[in-house]
């Protein structure tokens, strides 16, 4: 799938939910950030920001929840505590797979010198206009 197919989802999530809202006479405000943020994370798995999708929803979705309940503040105090601890979790985690994946390179040698440092776009759109979805 391409760009514009995870726009027409995210588009798509976002009517769904906008209509839910009308459907079950819940208000627009505050559900509506719920929507947006749950409408966001097509988009943000296309471009390979996942987690930064998920943060997103779970702090559109949280709002709402505060907004809605009226205990504002003493549960930004929980939302921000809970974001940083899924947070370091999933960094946490990240790396571990990166250590997993990547062999240890040896001592005196800070990086493989056949890999190119740095990614040519132009080259970077050819080779997936070609069907080629391979990391560089």
């Amino acid at each position: 799938m391409n760009e514009s197919h995870y726009r027409n989802l995210s588009a798509g999530f976002f009517l769904i939910g906008l209509g839910a809202l009308f459907l079950l006479r819940l208000g627009i405000w505050p559900w509506i950030l719920a929507v947006i943020g749950l409408a966001g994370l097509p988009m943000a798995m296309a471009t390979k920001r996942g987690w930064l999708g998920y943060q997103g929803a779970f702090w559109m979705i949280g709002l709402a929840v505060l907004f809605w309940s009226g205990h504002f503040w003493p549960g930004i105090l929980i939302l921000v505590g809970l974001s940083v601890l899924l947070g370091g979790m999933s960094w946490g985690s990240r790396s571990a797979q990166k250590d997993q994946a990547e062999p240890s390179k040896e001592a005196g040698e800070p990086f493989d010198v056949d890999e190119p440092l740095f990614e040519d776009p132009a080259q970077e759109q050819e080779r997936r206009a070609g069907g080629d979805t391979r990391p560089l």
